[in-house]
């Protein structure tokens, strides 16, 4: 809740935006490297680093307008990212930051976890990029989180913070053997990755 409401946008996000009683403004409207939406004859208001309840009140004062009037989103989120590393649904990437989402919001917008994931290895990396603190290493034990809803852990997420996912230790030895000695590890090593007794082992 609140996700969208505490997103600050900035060049080259996308806005829609929509007028009561003013449809020749309703459009698509990209934010330009000075910060600004062009809306013609109607001016330039400045919406770089603004909410969205900010940029609507912006835009009211430009237009002339109340606030109630005026309808505002965020089309498409081009100005800052994460990124994400490690066991995670898809490739390591870069994803859209769209709000002060938490960990786990984030990777079920991301399509969650894989099969080899540790969940008790997860690390938020800040970087605080242009600032004067020392980058940040933080750890969200997503076990916690899941299974026993202990939300301590589940951070809110800023522009440019760097999510690793780790791997458990089966899934390691795993990529290590070559496919074709796969299914013997398997049959050997048990559902969980443990050797089984020696009596149940194939012959």
């Amino acid at each position: 809740a609140g996700i969208a409401e505490t997103y600050r946008m900035g060049c080259p996000d996308q806005l829609d935006l929509e007028i009561t009683d003013r449809p020749e403004l309703t459009g698509r409207y990209p934010i330009g490297p000075d910060g600004r939406i062009n809306l013609g004859e109607y001016g330039q208001p400045r919406v770089e680093g603004r909410t969205l309840a900010e940029c609507n009140a912006r835009i009211a004062e430009e237009l002339g307008v109340a606030p109630h009037h005026v309808k505002i989103q965020v089309a498409e989120h081009r100005s800052q990212h994460l990124l994400l590393f490690g066991e995670v649904i898809g490739h390591q990437r870069t994803v859209p930051y769209q709000g002060q989402e938490t960990v786990l919001d984030l990777l079920r917008r991301v399509g969650g976890i894989t099969k080899g994931a540790e969940p008790k290895d997860v690390y938020v990396v800040r970087a605080h990029l242009g600032e004067t603190q020392r980058p940040e290493v933080i750890h969200v034990d997503l076990h916690a989180i899941v299974l026993k809803g202990d939300m301590k852990t589940n951070i809110r997420l800023l522009p440019y913070d760097q999510i690793y996912v780790g791997e458990t230790r089966r899934a390691q030895i795993e990529k290590a053997i070559p496919p074709i000695f796969r299914g013997a590890y398997h049959a050997v090593a048990g559902p969980h990755g443990n050797l089984a007794p020696k009596e149940t082992r194939p012959k």
